[in-house]
């Protein structure tokens, strides 16, 4: 296999190398029979080396976003990642999943065909993860390259061996005085674990970190329309007050949320106290300065700007 030329072709046929159809791979072999003829004795050498050839697929964000990779229908990390290598894929038909990890950004699926468009041969395939202006992900071809077989990972990649999660076996020693006997006890257990594939050529000494929380939400419209009526369902405004400090215990709001609650209240101390109140239950705090405008006094919007400079203290 003259390499260089299928390497040109991957970029220059992108579309038909990430999707391509069998029948590509059917082609290609005919029109260059005579002159791969050689290379694919060679790929019959390195079968009987090294086994059935499988390909290799890396992922990876641009801007470092964490997500969970699921090929052919098997989730292949646990643990949120932002690199991913998989080895021993099959060459044709791998439906590949990108589940990311902030709730918010659309999951990805393809169907991906990783193998040389010519003669068929494994590869390994580059993707990475890039956003476009509208900032939505999208999978996109980075690099095509031939298998290597001593392949060194880098410390920031998760190297997976597809479908085959690696088993640790620990054990563990404990050591006691029988009461009956007096006689010291040496007792082994040995617990199996599974470390989800991952592959120790990362050297990494420690666990990667878990994912970080999901963001609040604020209510959304039905919601918080069910809450303004049970707050304007009090006569008096210390109820109203009340009443929506409660449904802010359980609920995150926008600012322009906090600015319609703030107009039930009749009285001007009272929104200056919800006001403080839903400062840390509130979504968007960088537009925190808007609630100034409910109040009828300069005096209150101060207070409310110190307020907030002080990081609601």
């Amino acid at each position: 296999m003259k390499f260089s030329s299928a390497l040109l072709f991957c970029f220059l046929m992108l579309p038909a190398l990430v999707f391509a159809q069998r029948d590509m791979r059917q082609d290609g072999r005919r029109d260059n029979r005579n002159d791969n003829r050689n290379d694919n004795r060679n790929g019959d050498r390195d079968r009987q080396h090294f086994g059935y050839e499988s390909s290799t697929l890396s992922i990876f964000s641009e801007n470092g976003e964490q997500f969970l990779l699921v090929l052919n229908g098997i989730n292949q990390n646990t643990s949120p990642q932002s690199k991913i290598r998989v080895e021993g894929l099959p060459k044709y038909d791998n439906d590949v999943q990108i589940i990311f990890t902030d709730r918010q950004t659309q999951a990805i699926r393809r169907k991906i065909n990783i193998a040389d468009p010519i003669d068929g041969k494994a590869v390994n395939m580059s993707l990475k993860i890039s956003r476009g202006r509208d900032g939505m992900a999208r999978l996109k071809f980075h690099r095509c390259s031939e298998i290597d077989h001593n392949y060194h990972a880098p410390r920031d990649e998760y190297v997976m061996n597809y479908g085959k999660p690696q088993q640790i076996n620990t054990i563990t020693e404990t050591t006691y005085t029988d009461p009956n006997t007096g006689e010291i006890v040496t007792q082994t257990t040995t617990t199996t674990t599974t470390n989800d594939g991952y592959d120790n050529r990362n050297h990494h000494s420690t666990p990667p970190p878990p994912p970080p929380p999901p963001a609040p939400v604020a209510m959304d419209q039905r919601t918080f329309n069910d809450a303004m009526q049970s707050i304007k369902g009090s006569s008096f405004d210390d109820t109203r007050l009340s009443t929506a400090k409660t449904i802010l215990a359980s609920n995150f709001v926008s600012v322009n949320q906090v600015m319609e609650i703030c107009k039930v209240f009749s009285f001007e101390n009272n929104k200056v106290a919800f006001a403080k109140f839903a400062y840390s239950r509130t979504v968007d705090q960088n537009n925190y300065f808007k609630v100034g405008s409910v109040f009828d006094f300069d005096s209150n919007k101060q207070e409310l700007n110190k307020f907030i400079s002080n990081g609601g203290r």
